[in-house]
């Protein structure tokens, strides 16, 4: 099972700062901050996401649709769609997957995947919501590896507000289901030299 975790800040500086610090913290969960995402927002309220991209691996436009769709579902931020078409433009093979990966309702996987988690999360998604003001920002952490109440123990020592909510074990089978589809074995980026 994991734990969806929402730092929020006050100021919209403070949250890409944490999140460089946590990193460099020699914490066993450390490697979940590896697909983490960062939200600010300036004073007019518009959102700038931050998100660390391996640029060997086609997964980041997997993340960039996962972190998007929560944004669209939780914060009602519109535009989320740049992220996507951003991590498509550094992996140019997942454009065709990305384009298929509609229901049939016009539902993307992703969405589909947070209203599925969050189902039971009105408290998360009404509190991230409320808390996420202009000139702030947050952290958006899915937590995988590691005991939930000693990491929020070490976050508490940080600042401001965290919200979480636990994501259940078949829901975190589907989101890795998901990733997989990103995923491309190594041979498709060698080629042939005479």
């Amino acid at each position: 099972m994991s734990e969806l975790i929402a730092f929020v800040f006050r100021d919209q500086y403070r949250a890409p700062e944490v999140l460089n610090e946590l990193r460099r913290r020699d914490w066993a969960w450390v490697k979940d901050l590896e697909d983490a995402m960062v939200i600010t927002l300036n004073d007019a309220g518009q959102a700038r996401g931050h998100f660390s991209v391996d640029l060997s691996k086609c997964g980041a436009c997997g993340w960039a649709r996962f972190w998007s769709s929560l944004l669209d579902r939780t914060l009602f931020v519109p535009r989320t769609a740049g992220l996507i078409e951003a991590a498509n433009g550094l992996c140019p093979s997942s454009r065709a997957m990305s384009d298929a990966r509609s229901d049939d309702s016009g539902e993307s996987k992703e969405a589909k995947w947070w209203s599925e988690s969050l189902r039971d999360s009105v408290n998360f998604q009404r509190d991230v919501a409320a808390l996420m003001a202009p000139h702030g920002s947050a952290i958006f952490l899915l937590l995988r590896a590691g005991n939930a109440p000693v990491v929020l123990k070490q976050l508490r020592n940080y600042g401001d507000t965290i919200v979480h909510t636990s994501v259940s074990s078949e829901q975190d089978n589907k989101m890795l289901a998901m990733f997989a589809e990103f995923e491309e074995p190594d041979h498709q980026y060698l080629t042939n030299s005479v």
